[in-house]
């Protein structure tokens, strides 16, 4: 996101302030990067760190996708049971084999990290669900959209929301570790 969307941003930003309960019961069905279609629903037992990219672009997304990366190689040494999900938030510009193409590029394992697409109204429920906002630009895709990175407890109540940042995969890492006991019961 360039700065001239910087103003759109940061009032798509306070918008997402006002969550809604992630509520995972009636939970959209999304495609993983193995073309699996799952529910939100069945990631519950498991904290879930959740943050949603759009595949092409250019600017924070590819940030935001190599911190995740460094994340999920942290967790798998630590031997800490946490998943990560990324989710498109432009559904019309990134079909699941695009989604795919990006969990190969970062080299997202299924098992801990799902990268996740699927139809235009299953994703944008999600997008609510999170009060994730996102704005279509000239281009014809999402180019001005909410930064955020939600963490959501084994039961699935969303326990904390934080902006994403250059040092990202660190700060996931060390909020894990600070609220473990939150996070997994």
């Amino acid at each position: 996101m360039s700065f001239k969307h910087a103003g759109a941003a940061i009032a798509l930003a306070l918008a997402a302030f006002a969550l809604p309960a992630v509520a995972l019961e009636r939970s959209p069905q999304l495609i993983d990067q193995t073309g699996r279609t799952f529910a939100l629903s069945s990631l519950a037992g498991t904290p879930v760190i959740v943050t949603f990219v759009a595949a092409h672009c250019t600017d924070a997304c590819p940030l935001v996708n190599a911190q995740f990366a460094q994340a999920a190689r942290q967790f798998a040494s630590e031997r800490r049971h946490v998943r990560l999900l990324t989710v498109t938030l432009d559904p019309q510009n990134d079909p699941p084999r695009v989604m795919r193409a990006l969990a190969q590029t970062f080299g997202a394992d299924p098992r801990t990290w799902i990268v996740a697409g699927g139809s235009v109204s299953e994703v944008r429920r999600v997008m609510r669900m999170f009060g994730v906002v996102a704005r279509q630009g000239r281009k014809g895709y999402a180019d001005v959209h909410t930064t955020f990175v939600y963490f959501v407890d084994a039961r699935g109540s969303l326990r904390k929301t934080m902006l994403a940042s250059a040092d990202l995969g660190a700060q996931v890492v060390a909020e894990v570790r600070a609220q473990w006991r939150e996070l997994a019961q």
